[in-house]
């Protein structure tokens, strides 16, 4: 079956919504599948066509907002090109309306991950004027016509039965996968994670950490504003911030730097470790802290507790149906709970969860079972 997709960036740009679908489509590939890909050329020294056996690579404009409004007559061409085409894969947000539009011209399938929505969430964390455009726009995307809705939690399905109305024979819940070999934290070599705690000094010491975005989504604001109290609980309390390039970092990188200063040897900034770094870095904490108000499938929670990690988190979205293990869940927004937790954590008053595993081979056989059930 030849399948497109369609997504604003590909390999080699690394984020983790661009790692599913690269996971995606090499496991296709292996099933003898033909894949094209549409998407941004946000780095020069890529080709513009790129062709590695089953796998064609198209890359246009140099961002996703250019690559979204010029795509009519490039895709089209494609479309034309490859007659053979099924199926068109695609995500939200920004190439979901031209997605469809295709598959209204072409008369082809459509197929729309949903990584998350947000509705009335937005307003929590964009003024007012930006709150109201992207709600706006979310609302757009889903007037347009999609053969399948694939959401990637429980929790989005019901955020899309709920905020749009969508039928439900239109939508298909396939959990994302952890990479339990990757994750695994009895294949980590014992010297790197002596090596980190060496460097760092971070032997004998309790040490919390925050790893990912610094968008208001994830409330790291409240996780920061605990922090004075948090060193107070106990002199063994070490804090590694390890940050994302992503809005609102250098912000918060600042507010941080503030508290620093002021204790340099309980708080530890990074600027984001490579994933056999940052695995090695979880590795050597006690904690994950990671109190956000949104999250559609969690893959900062869910690779925390696959590292048998203890988790401090909301009780909110999908996080409680993906996490497993000992976790405490907090009420969001609220520095306060924060705190208490954190301590509460330390004297190991704690609950534990059944574990739940998420297999990538079992995500990608359950997505070619839509393609195939959607091209009968």
């Amino acid at each position: 079956m030849h399948i497109l997709f369609i997504l604003d960036y590909f390999t080699p740009h690394r984020w983790w919504s661009e790692t599913v679908f690269e996971n995606i489509i090499s496991r296709l590939i292996k099933k003898w599948h033909k894949i094209s890909v549409l998407t941004s050329h946000f780095d020069k020294k890529l080709k513009n066509i790129e062709k590695h056996n089953n796998l064609t690579i198209y890359r246009t404009w140099k961002n996703r907002i250019r690559f979204m409004i010029s795509w009519l007559f490039l895709w089209i061409k494609l479309l034309r090109k490859n007659k053979d085409i099924k199926i068109i894969h695609t995500s939200t947000y920004w190439w979901a309306i031209p997605a469809s539009i295709l598959g209204l011209l072409f008369k082809k399938k459509v197929i729309l991950t949903i990584h998350e929505i947000f509705w009335k969430l937005r307003i929590f964390y964009k003024w007012k004027f930006w709150w109201f455009f992207y709600r706006l726009f979310e609302n757009l995307i889903f007037q347009f016509p999609y053969s399948i809705y694939h959401c990637v939690s429980i929790y989005t399905l019901n955020s899309l039965r709920i905020s749009y109305k969508i039928p439900d024979n239109k939508l298909k819940m396939i959990h994302n996968w952890v990479d339990m070999d990757f994750w695994d934290i009895n294949k980590i070599d014992e010297s790197k994670i002596k090596d980190l705690k060496e460097k760092y000094w971070l032997k004998n010491s309790i040490v919390l950490l925050y790893y990912g975005h610094a968008w208001k989504s994830k409330w790291i604001d409240y996780l920061v504003k605990a922090i004075p109290e948090i060193l107070k609980i106990n002199p063994k309390i070490k804090l590694i911030f390890n940050l994302i390039n992503s809005k609102r970092k250098n912000h918060i990188k600042q507010e941080i730097i503030k508290l620093q200063k002021r204790n340099p040897d309980k708080i530890i900034l990074f600027e984001w470790f490579e994933m056999e770094e940052l695995r090695n870095l979880i590795a050597c904490c006690d904690m994950v802290i990671a109190p956000s108000i949104s999250e559609w499938f969690g893959s900062v929670h869910t690779e925390s507790v696959a590292m048998w990690k203890t988790l401090l988190t909301t009780n909110i979205a999908s996080i409680p149906e993906v996490v497993r293990w000992k976790v405490k869940f907090v009420n969001p927004r609220s520095s306060n709970e924060i705190i208490k937790w954190v301590k509460n954590i330390l004297e190991w008053k704690i609950e534990s969860i059944t574990t739940k595993a998420f297999s990538r081979d079992n995500t990608v056989t359950k997505i070619e079972k839509l393609y195939k059930n959607l091209s009968d």
